[in-house]
């Protein structure tokens, strides 16, 4: 599959963000497991790590899809 141009410059942005709150949940996760034993927390908190990261890519795709939906109505 062909890489799409990033024309509105947000694939730096989604990823810093997706890292961030990826890494966010991750140590949360870390930190309830280190307190309480409990691996199925961890578990969660690892699963809601890698859900988030996919979540925010798919926000800001769909920010570019309206972004560029906008650029063709301001075009004609």
């Amino acid at each position: 599959m062909m890489e799409q141009q990033d024309k509105h410059r947000t694939r730096k942005i989604r990823n810093l963000l997706g890292i961030i709150v990826s890494a966010l949940f991750a140590v949360v996760g870390v930190a309830g497991f280190q307190r309480t034993g409990d691996p199925k927390l961890l578990l969660a908190f690892l699963v809601v790590a890698v859900l988030s990261f996919g979540i925010i890519s798919l926000v800001f795709r769909l920010v570019d899809r309206l972004l560029d939906s906008l650029d063709k109505q301001h075009r004609k």
